[in-house]
């Protein structure tokens, strides 16, 4: 991996310098407002931010853009966010992507059955920002910064 560069290792050349591009996140809500909250606090934080309002269309941009975390509602409409997690997992391209879920669920099986569709963590809605940009950082393997937020 390129120093600087996100853990997909994608790094735009200009000339003979690397240029770091910032780590991706793909959040996938049914909900238009919490997207425009998880784009209104991890943009700031230096992370590239793109939206999918269902799991088909994740799933798409997910294939195309190759982000480095996912956020992931447990409840969408169509496939579940545990679907979309198993999908992922058995797909060679995006089966080392880290997801995050995130649910409004407050049962203990939620983290159980996440952990079994292959989430790396699973956070309980509503989550603050400062949980969710360090639930990424602890995912990406970045350092926390206890300033940032």
């Amino acid at each position: 991996m390129t120093p600087g560069c996100p853990p997909n290792g994608e790094c735009p050349v200009h000339g003979d310098q690397v240029v770091p591009r910032p780590p991706t996140v793909l959040c996938i809500d049914d909900d238009p407002l919490v997207l425009h909250c998880y784009r209104s606090f991890l943009a700031p934080q230096g992370y590239r931010v793109l939206t999918a309002t269902d799991g088909l269309q994740g799933l798409a941009l997910a294939t195309e853009d190759r982000p480095d975390v996912i956020l992931l509602d447990v409840l969408l409409r169509g496939l579940s966010g545990y679907d979309i997690c198993r999908k992922c997992r058995r797909d060679p391209a995006l089966r080392e992507i880290p997801i995050i879920l995130l649910t409004a669920w407050d049962h203990p099986s939620v983290g159980q059955t996440g952990r079994a569709a292959g989430a790396a963590r699973t956070l309980q809605k509503p989550a603050d920002p400062e949980t969710i940009v360090a639930a990424i950082q602890q995912v990406l393997g970045l350092p926390c910064d206890p300033a940032a937020g």
